[in-house]
């Protein structure tokens, strides 16, 4: 009986751990603002002549374009802190200009901001070429 009591704690000692999220390649792409979410305002779908993107490559560097321009360009860095709902939450630090933002990644959709505290959040959608 006490094994098996030991064992049942022992897993969920494991089960408890918190997880290593390794780098991310699949973050690799062209993703493209889609829509502003929250805040003050209401949700908006971008139209196609506002829409700016993020070219992200895979050394963690990334380049905002805006209308095709490059307005920005630098590095980042993702801190992951938990996963739930097929989303993958953390944190976002931008090098140009340095600032750090709330995150959530699944798949193809990336958000960035919160609306929290009543800022709004920006949903960029990957580009599939």
């Amino acid at each position: 009986m006490k094994k098996a009591l030991l064992m049942l704690v022992f897993m969920a000692g494991l089960a408890s751990c918190k997880k290593d999220y390794p780098d991310f390649p699949t973050l690799n792409g062209t993703w493209e603002l889609n829509t502003i979410i929250g805040g003050f305002g209401p949700t908006v779908v971008v139209p196609d002549d506002k829409k700016d993107r993020y070219v992200i490559t895979i050394n963690s560097k990334y380049v905002r374009k805006e209308a095709d321009k490059t307005e920005t360009k630098g590095n980042f860095t993702v801190k992951f802190t938990e996963e739930r709902n097929g989303y993958r939450y953390g944190t976002i630090t931008f090098s140009n200009p340095q600032y750090t933002d709330a995150f959530a990644f699944k798949a193809d959709t990336i958000i960035i901001g919160t609306s929290a505290a009543d800022g709004p959040s920006y949903k960029y959608i990957r580009i599939k070429k």
